[in-house]
């Protein structure tokens, strides 16, 4: 099937790819998924997203699309849809409306995934293991009440992140608390940087973490899988941002050695009770016990050649170019079905 998609993402310069910015992409990052698209033998027409009001101007303008690649997890001049959880949601329903449909999860899907909180809500009742844990609201009760209640129900330590965003947005070493002056530190730090956001206070999980990545619907390839060093107590983000120097130091786990298939099947498990769609990550932190539990779902894994998705799809023999077009086609067959063969519209 060929196509004219409309690619959307967020991009700045690389200086700016920090606090809210930390999950845009480059424009040279942008440009070699664009060229994958273009040798998949489609027409590609490029947006940075900025406001929902571009976006509707830009499909009346140049619509109608067959499909969009979205990778954008917001609005560049709305900064905090880009970690607060509502921009990827936000920018499918506007799809939604302009009748214009989309690559990775439905706006349920997204709302789910981007929402810890519901994430977590979510696994618990299909039965699938995730941290003990405890949401701040910011707007529900004092914020010292709430502390008092995590002092008085759970054990130290305890590792406190925001509910909404991704790329360890709001996540550093300082995340690990041991006491309960601590906790208030860090509570109030990342209320004060990030907003009046649900925040997720948890048991700290001690052992090692593994990401896991998904492409496909109703047929799924899970890709050999990452695991990282056990002393890497806090994958912060600027720990995720030098991991591509360090692959050195990560082991990747194939369907020959058990872990895989333990790990296999949480990740099917998971990708069905959040209803993904076409491309999710998965990451899962072992507790001191060995205990897998999921504790993120990523439903706008990065993309650059350089991250861990796209890594761990080399290893199962996919180019770059290649995974990007399997992903496309993935989505165009679940929209389309498998029989369509050329779609210009």
């Amino acid at each position: 099937m060929k196509g004219r998609i409309l690619f959307l993402y967020n991009a700045v310069p690389e200086e700016k790819r920090q606090g809210h910015y930390g999950e845009c992409m480059t424009l040279t990052d942008v440009a070699k998924i664009g060229q994958a698209l273009i040798q998949g033998g489609h027409r590609v027409l490029h947006l940075n997203l900025r406001s929902p009001a571009q976006l509707e101007d830009f499909i009346r303008a140049q619509g109608p699309f067959t499909i969009a690649f979205c990778i954008a997890e917001g609005f560049l001049a709305l900064p905090s849809t880009l970690f607060d959880g509502s921009g990827t949601p936000w920018v499918r329903r506007i799809l939604e409306k302009m009748g214009v449909p989309t690559t990775h999860s439905s706006v349920t899907g997204m709302e789910i995934c981007r929402h810890k909180d519901e994430t977590y809500q979510v696994l618990a009742a299909n039965n699938i293991r995730v941290p003990a844990h405890f949401i701040i609201r910011p707007d529900a009760s004092s914020i010292d009440q709430q502390l008092i209640a995590i002092e008085e129900m759970m054990h130290f330590p305890l590792f406190v992140k925001p509910c909404g965003g991704g790329n360890s947005i709001g996540i550093t070493e300082k995340s690990i608390v041991s006491n309960p002056r601590e906790l208030q530190l860090q509570v109030y730090s990342l209320l004060q940087d990030l907003g009046e956001l649900p925040l997720s206070v948890e048991t700290y999980l001690s052992g090692q973490e593994y990401t896991i990545g998904i492409v496909g619907n109703e047929e799924k390839t899970v890709f050999p899988i990452l695991a990282f060093p056990r002393n890497e107590r806090v994958r912060s983000f600027m720990v995720k941002k030098t991991s591509s120097a360090k692959r050195h130091e990560q082991e990747i786990i194939t369907a020959e050695d058990p872990r895989y298939w333990r790990l296999y099947k949480l990740a099917i498990d998971t990708f069905t009770a959040v209803g993904a769609q076409d491309i999710l990550r998965i990451d899962v932190r072992e507790d001191s016990y060995g205990t897998p539990m999921v504790i993120d779902v990523n439903g706008t894994p990065t993309l650059t050649e350089s991250a861990s998705l796209p890594y761990m799809a080399a290893q199962a023999g996919f180019s770059f170019t290649e995974l990007i077009k399997h992903i496309l086609d993935t989505a165009l067959e679940r929209v389309y079905g498998r029989e369509t063969s050329e779609i210009t519209g």
